[in-house]
């Protein structure tokens, strides 16, 4: 894979294990690499903003870098790909086409634009409240925002069956803690396994999918919610047109 397929990649989020290995390595070390990159994440938030005026005053000041580096080191590669990229900005600021097509969605600004930790309408607990069962101490931890804890406990709640949403819970603890492929697994188990909570699994699916990049199992998950369920449903159709 060359440079400007990485850089591709990298900013429709479809760099594969490897190739972020790559692009990391290269970002460190070659100089060129990099400024290309510096240069076109820079446009990418210029475009972003949606000021034409401050995206004009970007590129006039692009090109006047681009030229007087021209004129001390020539480069083939790097220099004649900034004044393409400055030409597509400068289009694509004016509203001629979508920015979109050439970025991609930022998959991470749609899951934290999304995602909210669902609350706990389970097991109430009160200050009060005697018992010292496991599956209290997992709900006071999940409330607490102590997922590490709340973890720990679903996972034995799950080994001995005394909780119904158990897996619910758990996908809600894994995805606070960044475990998205963890969470995947215990929404399935819950599609499967808890009517209760099924609208809201898919819901949650769609999203953890969304965090992993999988925008294929993503857009399927949202029609099947939209299609099916009523919970979220108009986020759930923003969504998946974010996506297309």
């Amino acid at each position: 894979m060359d440079k400007e397929e990485l850089l591709y990649k990298f900013f429709l989020n479809q760099l594969t294990e490897e190739g972020k290995k790559t692009f990391h390595q290269l970002l460190e070390t070659d100089v060129e690499f990099k400024a290309q990159f510096e240069f076109e994440n820079d446009l990418k938030h210029v475009i972003k903003k949606g000021n034409n005026e401050n995206l004009k005053q970007k590129l006039v000041g692009f090109e006047k870098e681009i030229n007087a580096k021209d004129k001390n080191k020539p480069s083939k590669w790097t220099f004649r790909n900034w004044s393409i990229a400055a030409s597509i900005a400068l289009l694509v600021g004016l509203g001629w086409i979508a920015y979109n097509t050439f970025s991609g969605p930022d998959y991470n600004e749609l899951y934290a634009t999304n995602f909210e930790a669902y609350p706990n309408t389970v097991y109430t607990i009160t200050r009060s409240d005697g018992d010292q069962s496991l599956e209290r101490d997992a709900f006071a931890a999940y409330e607490a925002s102590n997922y590490e804890k709340a973890v720990t406990a679903f996972l034995e709640l799950k080994t001995v069956g005394r909780s119904t949403h158990t897996d619910f819970y758990l996908a809600q603890s894994y995805m606070n803690l960044g475990k998205d492929q963890e969470a995947i697994e215990a929404l399935k188990s819950t599609i499967l396994n808890d009517t209760e909570f099924k609208a809201e699994a898919h819901w949650y699916l769609s999203l953890a999918y969304l965090k992993s990049k999988d925008e294929v199992n993503a857009s399927a998950t949202l029609k099947y919610l939209i299609e099916n369920f009523d919970y979220k449903k108009e986020k759930a159709q923003t969504l998946l047109k974010e996506l297309h």
